[in-house]
């Protein structure tokens, strides 16, 4: 049985290191990106089952990385879930509104987000999660 494949991406290296152990750890497989750039080429080509997507990014913002996703076919209902520092409910609800399926703030707790995203692909593929 394959494992889901989650779509990692932030520039804070030692996050993704251990976001992506986290995600391992639990049953998922993590595919890595530190910029926007090789967010859009790895979702592109790797089609990942669920995008965990900072905001933050050196080269692209990540609310022009989620437009661009949702805009292409092939990506427009891949999952995203937008983890970040930026709290504000402004944030929050542009985030949401330009086509994010979740929100969730830095610092945060692993086992709550596992859930959240066991949760989102359950709603999204109607698997056992």
């Amino acid at each position: 049985m394959e494992r889901t494949r989650i779509l990692c991406v932030d520039d804070d290296i030692e996050l993704l290191d251990r976001l992506s152990h986290s995600l391992e750890d639990v049953g998922f497989s993590a595919i890595v990106a530190s910029t926007g750039f090789d967010a859009l080429a790895l979702a592109y080509s790797q089609k990942p089952d669920l995008i965990l997507l900072d905001l933050r990014l050196p080269d692209i913002p990540g609310e022009e990385i989620c437009r661009r996703l949702r805009a292409h076919s092939p990506t427009a209902k891949m999952p995203i879930i937008m983890l970040t520092v930026k709290a504000d409910e402004a944030d929050k609800v542009l985030g949401l509104e330009i086509g994010a399926d979740d929100y969730v703030t830095k610092p945060y707790s692993e086992k709550i987000l596992h859930a959240r995203i066991r949760a989102l692909l359950r709603r999204r593929g109607g698997q056992n999660y």
